[in-house]
């Protein structure tokens, strides 16, 4: 019965394709917006998204996250050009992190397919949260 009740409960919370494409298509755009004017951010509003917007479709824990990450890559890499195109890009800022940020990305990709969702989930709330507090207090 509790099954059978969950999967009404689900079936409410579908949107219909239309509107979820929509919906989607803004969260790209906002997120394209908070990357290109802060810089950061737009990862959070992608994952936020896509976990909202696609509940209960196959797309969930690592797959989230791995697809997070592909929508950012473009999304970073017009930011950057923009950025550097208005001067912005130093090689102290850029030089610095740029080699050991691959690296890393590349274990944290290793470790993506390691690692259980709900842990996941709980290191991507703790870094917002962290992030968030650094930045009030800074």
């Amino acid at each position: 019965m509790a099954q059978q009740w969950e999967s009404v409960e689900k079936s409410k919370r579908r949107l219909r394709p239309a509107l979820r494409f929509f919906l989607l298509a803004l969260a790209g755009l906002l997120a394209g917006f908070a990357n290109g004017l802060l810089g950061a951010g737009g990862g959070i509003v992608i994952v936020l998204a896509l976990a909202r917007l696609l509940e209960g479709s196959e797309l969930e824990g690592r797959d989230l996250y791995a697809n997070a990450l592909c929508i950012m890559l473009p999304i970073s890499a017009v930011s950057c050009l923009r950025y550097a195109l208005a001067g912005n890009l130093t090689t102290e800022g850029f030089g610095v992190y740029a080699l050991p940020a691959i690296v890393g990305g590349l274990l944290g990709g290793v470790l993506l397919s390691k690692l259980k969702a709900p842990l996941l989930k709980k290191l991507f709330g703790t870094l917002v949260i962290w992030s968030g507090i650094l930045l009030i207090l800074r």
